[in-house]
């Protein structure tokens, strides 16, 4: 079992506080290397009710498993590239090619959706995310929708969402999640030692 750091537990708090007072999807922006899969493992474990949690890719969809197994917790996998199709768990680690195809059944009781490499989530009526969420909230619309990612900018887009915690807009233009509740800049993981100090070399 992991001990997190203190800015993981922040991300945590700010999570928690946020949803306490409003359901629009939010964001949390750590750098590759802070350790995502902890937060995201955190937040299940604590959770009251379902957990679904969603990346692109059966790499990062194991990688989260284990993590939260690592508590002691059991966990159920919705993936069909890791061969495996759980889905009476209170926790469910998938893939979003292989959720957005399961039965209707399977979109009962969750609680909460965290969504991995969430800079992929677009507004595409017809996206293999929207459908999944569209399932989602038909069953309860209340669902808290979380994402997590290192780039909340992208290129042709800009940023993946509306306003800052402080209230800053960042874009008067439609996106799916409209606060980012909680970022981590590059440069504390640098300062603190969590990250080696990159150095340049002229080759």
């Amino acid at each position: 079992m992991y001990t997190l750091r203190s800015y993981q537990l922040t991300a945590v708090e700010r999570t928690l506080d946020y949803f306490r007072k409003r359901r629009e999807p939010a964001v949390i922006v750590l750098p590759t290397g802070a350790g995502k899969s902890l937060v995201i493992a955190e937040l299940a474990r604590i959770a009251v009710g379902r957990v679904l949690v969603l990346a692109h890719v059966k790499e990062l969809v194991e990688q989260n498993h284990l993590k939260y197994e690592s508590y002691r917790l059991t966990a159920g996998v919705y993936s069909a590239g890791l061969n495996q199709k759980d889905h009476d768990q209170k926790v469910i680690f998938g893939s979003i090619q292989s959720v957005a195809k399961a039965s209707d059944a399977f979109f009962e009781d969750f609680t909460l959706v965290v969504i991995d490499e969430c800079h992929r989530v677009g507004l595409e009526p017809e996206s293999q995310y929207a459908q999944v969420i569209k399932k989602l909230k038909r069953n309860n619309p209340r669902i808290c929708i979380l994402g997590l990612t290192a780039t909340p900018y992208r290129l042709g887009l800009g940023w993946i969402y509306n306003y800052t915690l402080s209230g800053e807009l960042k874009t008067q233009e439609l996106r799916f999640f409209k606060h980012c509740i909680y970022e981590l800049p590059l440069e504390y993981m640098i300062r603190n030692r969590y990250l080696t100090r990159p150095v340049k070399v002229n080759i």
